[in-house]
């Protein structure tokens, strides 16, 4: 009767091994040293010995090094700056609960994560916004969706980074309408309308138009 205990035991323990989910390996106090920037949103760092790319969340800067695509209007600038902010650092990562099902990967392979400064703590993703080096990436949901829209708009009003050759034209009453989305999807609504929540996310209706989402075709907004 002990041996069966012992062989159910280590079956139980051999099972949990082989089922649980994959973690994030910890990182350490010091933080990942950067080894190079790829692009605007993108940069690569030593992770237990090997090099990872990171993908920041929640953030999209114009495209420098696409395969498919041309170098995009500031482009190079948005790539620029965050070597600026990155060159010879480490950074602590963190992640986002939305993301735990892919164990916080994109389809590339690369880490979905929030990249702190390690030598001051400085918010990366939501440094590159506020200097108006990109936009707030809203095709998926993320925890910090709100304040990164918050971000963009002061930068757009402030006419920092790329938001500084926009024509300075005077706003119209349909640009100052306020409306609303998930957070998750590409269409926006009105405040009253059935698929607004209380967690559906207010927006100036010309900054959702900015970022290819769409009017409901119900309430038509």
């Amino acid at each position: 009767m002990k041996y069966v205990l012992i062989t159910a035991l280590l079956i139980i323990i051999l099972l949990g091994l082989f089922t649980c989910p994959q973690r994030q390996p910890l990182q350490p106090q010091e933080g990942y040293q950067v080894v190079r920037v790829v692009d605007g949103d993108t940069f690569i760092c030593n992770v237990a010995g090997e090099d990872s790319r990171v993908r920041l969340i929640g953030i999209d800067t114009p495209e420098s090094v696409h395969p498919n695509k041309e170098v995009e209007h500031f482009g190079l600038e948005a790539s620029d700056f965050l070597k600026q902010l990155l060159k010879g650092q480490s950074v602590l990562l963190d992640y986002d609960q939305a993301n735990s099902a892919s164990n916080h990967k994109d389809r590339y392979g690369r880490i979905l994560a929030y990249a702190y400064r390690a030598s001051d703590s400085l918010f990366i993703n939501a440094e590159i916004i506020r200097q108006g080096y990109g936009h707030a990436y809203t095709r998926y949901p993320f925890r910090h969706l709100e304040e990164f829209l918050k971000y963009e708009r002061d930068a757009r009003m402030q006419g920092v980074g790329l938001w500084a050759e926009m024509e300075d034209t005077p706003p119209t009453v349909a640009d100052s309408v306020i409306v609303y989305f998930s957070g998750k999807g590409k269409k926006f609504h009105r405040e009253n309308c059935r698929y607004t929540t209380d967690k559906s996310i207010p927006i100036p209706r010309s900054e959702a138009i900015s970022k290819g989402m769409e009017p409901c075709k119900v309430c038509k907004p």
